[in-house]
């Protein structure tokens, strides 16, 4: 009997073995899975990976700062971007569980300088992305920031102060908006008296020994082995800089050392069902009973079959992600100094490293790069020419420059489209094919792309004298902006005086409306039919409005 225990123990030990990834095999996979970041002449990334409440793995890759060849450490300081927004979530949860606030308190009743809107905006709106408030991200570049200069707080509670109108509804629509957790923010301050960063620092980053971890708000501030922000600029790198002090939704600068704290933590705290962190845990639904996937600055999902909580980031040339896969009690974090680093991908890339066993084979990706390109004849080409529409408001118009075949979807750019069969063409840009098909009578009436498929369309013509309607001064009282519209060379375009000029592409289907990557600008007119102004929809915000002067 002694002998049957003993090599049932043997087998039980094998099996053990067979399923852990050795440490010195678990760093030569690391080093592949990173191989491209880690070099001595470029940026790269910091990667801790924690399994059962213990860090496994930790390492960095490439080099923090490339003037003076410091290397990335896991005690390299990283701006974590839109990671903050689950330690804000923490804060909103612990308040809730003492009872100094409740979900469905109207925001108003801490912040009386939010516009009323005649509408109820509830924290638990702010939570989920729920609340109609715009995104400042999109909001004050409209108005004339550029990225790469300073965006403080106090810049985006005063756009809230003079917004005019909400995106939407209330609870009708879920728009990502980095502004509900700058209001959450200041939510924190108003009922404790403390700033969200005096706060986190006596509630969560002390008592977790998270000594290197803190909110920014003095971007003049000196941070000791910080990593440099850095973006390709065709030739290496360049420097990505940013001045943001943007609490609440962004601005936490810590390590992935300290990141590993927080997150040992979160695990241990979901097992032992510790209502703080199970709130953060609750998903929403919308009006129309829709759920909400999101809240408490965490997404509930799944990656193969397996359910996540994770959340990226990015901000300049930072790029971050924490995902955690709770039924397997594995986590990883990754933070990255340069914005051609995709955090998703490599996620995915070291999740099927630990858990291919439990994770469902993803959807083979279609991919026409590297297949042989043919030559199409021209007069072919040539009835590819003209604009389809994929959907309300969204369209793509092909045109053929120096013998190439171009794409271009209203208010982006143009991407070359290469030729892999006479009527399939590989898009790099959007990762996807597009296949031109014929009818009954062999005219090309419609495209597919991917599940899509879009009819050709005749679009509006405006001539250049028609567009001279539309120049003019544009004032939009809300961000306090100018933007100036004129004719040139035929073509519409806006100007602000910060920003630069952008043409203005006609709608091919709807009157009095262009677009340009600010977003699509819709004309109207006033009672007498004459132009008053334009609204402008782009990215996170809706409808803002600019009046001719």
């Amino acid at each position: 009997m002694k002998s049957i225990t003993l090599l049932f123990t043997f087998f039980l030990a094998c099996l053990f073995c067979t399923a852990q990834i050795k440490p010195d095999s678990l760093s030569t996979k690391m080093d592949a899975i990173f191989e491209s970041y880690n070099h001595s002449n470029s940026p790269g990334c910091a990667v801790s990976i924690i399994k059962d409440g213990k860090v496994i793995f930790e390492k960095g890759y490439g080099l923090a700062n490339l003037e003076f060849d410091i290397s990335i450490t896991p005690t390299t300081i990283f701006d974590i971007a839109s990671l903050s927004k689950q330690f804000t979530g923490m804060a909103i949860s612990t308040l809730i569980q003492e009872g100094k606030i409740s979900l469905d308190d109207d925001i108003h009743k801490y912040l009386p300088e939010v516009p009323q809107f005649g509408k109820s905006i509830t924290i638990r709106n702010l939570l989920h992305h729920t609340s109609g408030i715009r995104d400042w991200t999109n909001a004050l570049h409209i108005a004339g920031w550029r990225y790469d200069e300073i965006f403080s707080f106090e810049d985006i509670m005063r756009m809230v102060k003079y917004q005019k109108q909400l995106d939407f509804e209330p609870g009708s629509n879920y728009s990502y908006s980095n502004t509900g957790y700058n209001l959450l923010a200041a939510i924190v301050k108003k009922v404790t008296g403390k700033s969200l960063g005096d706060w986190e620092d006596e509630n969560i980053f002390k008592p977790l020994g998270m000594n290197s971890s803190f909110i920014l708000d003095n971007y003049k501030k000196v941070i000791k082995n910080r990593a440099t922000s850095y973006s390709p600029d065709g030739s290496g790198f360049g420097i990505s800089q940013g001045a943001l002090t943007a609490y609440g939704s962004s601005s936490i600068f810590t390590s992935v050392e300290d990141l590993s704290k927080w997150v040992i933590n979160f695990q241990n705290a979901i097992v032992s069902k510790d209502p703080v962190y199970t709130r953060m845990l609750e998903e929403d639904v919308l009006n129309n009973k829709e759920k909400v996937h999101y809240g408490y600055g965490l997404e509930i999902n799944e990656e193969g079959g397996v359910k996540t909580i994770s959340h990226d980031g990015g901000w300049q040339g930072y790029r971050t992600i924490i995902s955690n896969y709770p039924d397997e009690k594995f986590s990883l974090i990754i933070l990255s100094n340069v914005s051609s680093f995709d955090p998703i991908e490599y996620s995915s890339k070291i999740a099927s490293l630990f858990l291919k066993d439990k994770l469902k084979p993803a959807p083979i990706k279609e991919n026409l790069k590297d297949s042989l390109t043919v030559k199409v004849d021209t007069s072919l080409i040539k009835k590819y020419i003209g604009s389809y529409q994929l959907g309300p408001g969204w369209y793509v118009t092909f045109t053929l420059e120096n013998g190439q075949l171009f794409v271009q979807a209203n208010g982006e750019n143009k991407f070359p489209a290469i030729a892999k069969a006479d009527t399939l063409f590989w898009v790099q840009a959007y990762g996807s094919s597009m296949t031109f098909v014929k009818d009954i009578n062999g005219e090309i009436n419609s495209l597919k792309y991917r599940s899509i498929r879009a009819k050709r369309i005749i679009p509006l013509t405006v001539t250049p004298a028609q567009l001279k309607k539309y120049a003019g001064t544009y004032f939009s009282e809300e961000l306090e902006s100018v933007y100036k519209v004129y004719v040139t060379n035929g073509k519409l375009v806006i100007q602000n005086m910060r920003l630069g000029d952008f043409t203005l592409k006609p709608d091919p289907v709807n009157k009095d409306q262009f677009s340009c990557s600010l977003g699509t600008l819709s004309f109207f007119n006033d009672k007498q039919l004459n132009l008053k102004g334009f609204k402008l929809t782009g990215g996170r915000v809706r409808n803002i409005q600019f009046d001719k002067k």
